[in-house]
């Protein structure tokens, strides 16, 4: 089977200039794990994921305390509405990951979901033409479901 026999057409995405917001509510009304961020010519630049919106844990410096860090920044307790500032103020480019799982609509299933096994760090791939534009994804639960209908 090829990519395009699988692959999800014309999905939702969000622009590099964007603010982070539009993203979050965009993820949320569509019940979507990572949306794909397009320039003003429709190209793919970047990805963005929930996991990329979400205070991470990290070790403070200098100490075995644990606490929060969001988009480069500690994060107090009680500090949502701090947050819900950045996500109005930070543009999706400087979130979002640059290095993606990408392949083209006549490439294998093998490929694309090889592309996604690359070190267990891809959710999606996005399927693009010669010119970078985004035609559809590929999710893992996509060739879950493929593996459990007995490959359609």
């Amino acid at each position: 089977m090829q990519v395009k026999e699988l692959m999800k057409a014309r999905p939702y995405t969000v622009r590099g200039d964007e603010p982070l917001i539009v993203a979050a509510r965009r993820m949320l009304e569509h019940g979507l794990g990572g949306l794909p961020v397009v320039n003003e010519k429709e190209q793919l630049i970047g990805l963005l994921e929930v996991d990329d919106l979400l205070p991470k844990p990290e070790n403070v410096p200098f100490s075995t305390v644990q606490a929060l860090q969001l988009f480069g920044e500690w994060v107090d307790p009680g500090s949502i509405e701090k947050i819900y500032a950045q996500y109005a103020r930070i543009p999706v480019s400087e979130v979002m990951r640059t290095e993606l799982a990408t392949v083209r609509p006549e490439d294998s299933l093998e490929t694309a979901l090889a592309r996604m096994m690359e070190g267990q760090q891809y959710r999606r791939v996005l399927v693009i033409d010669e010119q970078n534009h985004l035609l559809g994804t590929l999710t893992r639960s996509d060739f879950l479901r493929l593996f459990v209908q007995g490959g359609a």
